[in-house]
């Protein structure tokens, strides 16, 4: 089933039973050192897979998710495996050990001259529902996919890498330092993504139940092998009905300070996203690489909260209401050229050139109704409402590149060079209300202007002798930064001229790294300007603030033998740093925070994470996989509160373990066991207490396919975490199941029986613990319900007859 050319490895995809529905990713997690996670994120040997190509060319940008998502297994011939000798050649190096992988999926004979794809549809108790579908034709040098969803099951409609890779984010983040990304993976069983202030689909920070729709269409034209011409477009809508209640604790020497909160939050958030790309390759020896991006995202957020602070000394605080309507608006521009040039004439030679461009902007806007009752240390009614309104432009562009010249055997020339230009404006106007009209608040409103110019090189030479490679480089760095606040005459300037460090050591599959860096403050964190938005916490700037610097080292690892299949893989860092920002916490005594970032004193943290995979074949009919893992990390940082300045001591660890076996894909069982420890230590125990918390996590999945044309699912989830101070949270069992029923010619046709919550025991609880605060949240979910799904195969196998007539808009 596995065969090895050089640098690839070849499956044979007839060798790894599916289901009759299964995908190209079901498919992959049967190979050989190949792992899927339950994002759907690949990695071959511990290496991450960087993009899936279809028979040599593109699939929706490149994305791995887009095909392993998408794609059904049966039609699928060879898996073949290679470095990513693009990321080598942007890289300007020959490590493979610092490149992912590429998967190539050749398919059957005849699939490429027909249509393909599959549609779903299912409806469940307490109005569930889910639909989509996707089709795929290919035409000779043409390829065309469409694909569309729709659910309210807390499921997001793309992926994170499908957002990131197929709408060419990604390529332009690299200059882009203020992306934002978040991605949830919560206990009851949601996902969600926000990529810069978007949302595409699932669940979002607010919990709560979401209901996802959207829309893609992917064009890709390959007239020859010299060009690669594609397009894409995304739409994607969230709404969002979440209600969430929790508390959050200050310990201050012996007291204690509570805020208690229930809020009820309706989110509607809508998403476009528009790329276009190319791949050029004129010659042998030159290859072209280029894009544009367009996103634009509209969210509009409502959000009653009910609040009540109270102290453990003084008693109650305020109590009273907060109602804040937010309704932000982005768009954002992005383009980006890559050049790659080998020399003809001599071995080893190359240099690559870079150019990105940006352009941002966001209008937010947020209006405030509240009503709190202080009750100390004297009783006030405060009735307030104010609109605030905040423009941000941000232009960035940015040009590099690298030079790799050899001057012996074992001497190599290593350069590169990069400048980076940045515009941004932050325009606030806040208004407060005179009988129903809008006034302006001249000290809670201001404009921040920065220019920035960063340009930086560096030189080195590399060594190499067998499996030995070191590479010493020094890299030069200026920064020139100009801010400007209205409220202030004079512009700030802040010029850094700074020798930087770098060093690289490979051993066989061993890398040891270290750098020096310079950490620019956020710019928000540089405004003066008091945001009240929410009047309990009040957020101010300081523009005083320094740049950080680190220094960091990073080893890894990673070691597959094919003939046991053992895969071993590892990963450590550790670093320094000084001038880090923190958040200065000022608590007033009627229960409102200020806040203001200040820089602190040195910082420190370590961290590692290892696993081991091993797959046995027993016989023809039996299987048996099993891994083990951890992941630790130990923090020393500072944070301050009422201007009490405190070391913090921090550990993280989790383990994981398991295992699964295979009985001639009748019976498959897999087993996972995780263990989460979270310990956080003050250095001033007089004033600040520490916390603990620790939970487990055990799962067991069943599936079996007998009799006939009848699949049983069955998926038990044990969670325990001991955080929880209501002990009916602190442990509970998810359990899932499902029947599936296949039909029609080449089982086609699948019939979907499920039920989810069977235990009715869900919950959505989250506990958060950092430097004197313990924070803890619970919010509604979707709990239990029945779910009948059908899905529909179209052309699942690769059978050679043409299809005629038929269109992508019967789906």
């Amino acid at each position: 089933p596995m065969t090895v050319r050089k640098d690839t490895i070849e499956f044979n995809a007839a060798a790894f039973k599916t289901l009759p529905n299964a995908l190209v990713e079901d498919l992959l997690k049967k190979l050989p050192g190949v792992q899927v996670d339950k994002e759907g994120n690949i990695t071959v040997n511990g290496k991450p897979v960087n993009r899936i190509m279809v028979d040599g060319k593109t699939f929706f940008g490149d994305d791995p998710k887009m095909a392993t998502r998408n794609l059904p297994s049966n039609v699928i011939d060879k898996i073949q495996v290679t470095d990513d000798k693009e990321e080598m050649l942007r890289n300007g190096d020959d490590n493979a050990n610092n490149v992912g992988k590429v998967i190539n999926l050749t398919f059957k004979k005849g699939v490429k001259k027909g249509l393909f794809g599959k549609a779903f549809a299912g409806a469940g108790t307490d109005g569930r529902f889910e639909g989509g579908a996707i089709a795929n034709t290919f035409r000779d040098t043409l390829q065309v996919s469409v694909l569309g969803y729709t659910n309210n099951l807390n499921r997001p409609g793309f992926s994170f890498s499908e957002l990131m890779q197929t709408g060419g984010i990604q390529r332009n983040s690299d200059v882009q330092n203020s992306r934002s990304v978040s991605i949830w993976n919560n206990s009851s069983g949601g996902s969600g993504i926000k990529i810069n202030d978007i949302h595409f689909g699932g669940i979002t920070e607010y919990g709560g139940v979401s209901t996802s729709s959207g829309i893609g269409l992917n064009v890709n034209h390959s007239p020859n092998a010299k060009k690669s011409i594609f397009g894409q477009y995304f739409y994607g809508n969230v709404k969002v009905d979440a209600d969430k209640d929790g508390y959050t604790e200050y310990n201050n020497s012996d007291t204690l300070l509570r805020r208690s909160e229930n809020e009820n939050a309706d989110v509607v958030i809508n998403a476009h996203n528009f790329g276009l790309g190319a791949k050029l390759k004129p010659d042998s020896v030159t290859s072209i690489i280029t894009g544009i991006n367009f996103m634009m995202g509209r969210t509009v957020d409502e959000r009653e909260t009910l609040v009540n602070n109270t102290h453990s000394v003084w008693g109650n605080l305020s109590n009273g209401s907060v109602d804040i309507n937010r309704d932000n608006i982005s768009r954002n521009y992005s383009h980006y050229i890559n050049y790659n040039r080998l020399s003809k004439s001599k071995k080893g030679r190359r240099y690559n050139l870079n150019h990105n461009f940006s352009w941002k902007l966001r209008d937010n806007e947020s209006l405030t109704n509240s009503l709190i009752n202080y009750k100390y240390p004297n009783t006030i009614d405060s009735n307030f409402n104010q609109l605030r309104n905040e423009r941000i432009p941000t232009l960035n562009a940015s040009v590099s590149g690298n030079y790799s010249e050899p001057l012996t055997k074992q001497l190599a020339l290593r350069m590169d060079a990069r400048y980076e230009y940045e515009h941004l404006e932050n325009a606030i106007n806040t208004y407060d209300f005179d009988n129903g009209k809008p006034v302006s608040n001249n000290s809670l409103s201001n404009q921040f202007n920065r220019n920035s110019n960063t340009a930086s090189t560096s030189a080195g030479i590399e060594y190499k002798y067998k499996k030995l490679t070191v590479t010493p480089r020094l890299r030069y760095q200026w920064q020139h930064f100009e801010n400007r606040l209205a409220s202030m005459n004079d512009v700030v300037v802040q010029e850094l001229k700074i020798f930087l460090p770098e060093l690289s050591i490979v051993y066989g599959k061993l890398n040891v790294n270290y750098a020096k860096r310079v950490i620019l403050p956020n710019y928000r964190y540089l405004i003066p300007v008091f945001d009240n938005t929410n009047p309990y916490i009040i957020n101010n700037g300081n523009p005083n603030l320094l740049p950080a610097i680190s220094h960091s080292v990073e080893v890894n690892m990673n070691g597959y033998d094919p003939k046991l299949s053992l895969n071993i893989w590892g990963w450590a860092r550790a670093a320094t740093s000084t001038n880090d920002v923190i958040q200065n916490i000022i608590q007033q005594s009627n229960g409102v925070q200020v806040i203001e970032p200040m820089n602190a004193k040195r910082g420190k943290s370590i961290s590692g994470n290892a696993g081991v995979n091993k797959q046995n074949k027993f016989s023809q009919k039996f299987s048996m996989t099993s891994n083990v893992g951890f992941y630790y990390e130990y923090k020393e940082n500072y944070f301050s509160y009422n201007s009490n300045l405190s070391q913090q001591f921090s550990h993280n660890l989790n383990l994981w373990g398991g295992f699964g076996f295979n009985w001639d894909d009748v019976v498959e069982i897999n087993n996972n066991l995780s263990y989460g420890f979270q310990d956080v230590k003050n250095a001033n125990t007089e004033i600040f207490k520490s916390y603990s918390v620790h939970n487990y996590q055990i799962s067991s999945e069943q599936i079996v396919r007998w009799p006939k044309h009848v699949i049983f699912e069955n998926n038990i989830t044990y969670i325990k975490n001991n955080s929880f101070v209501a002990p009916s949270l602190r442990e509970f069992v998810r359990w899932n199941a499902a029947v599936n029923f296949t039909m029609f010619k080449n089982e086609a046709g699948v019939l979907r029986l499920g039920v989810y919550d069977l235990l009715r025991k869900m919950s959505n609880t989250n506990v958060r613990i950092s430097q004197n605060m313990l924070s803890y949240s619970n919010s509604n979910v979707l709990g239990n319900y029945y779910m009948a799904t059908f899905t529909y195969n179209l052309r699942p196998t690769g059978a050679k007859k043409k299809v005629g007539g038929q269109s992508l808009l019967l789906f």
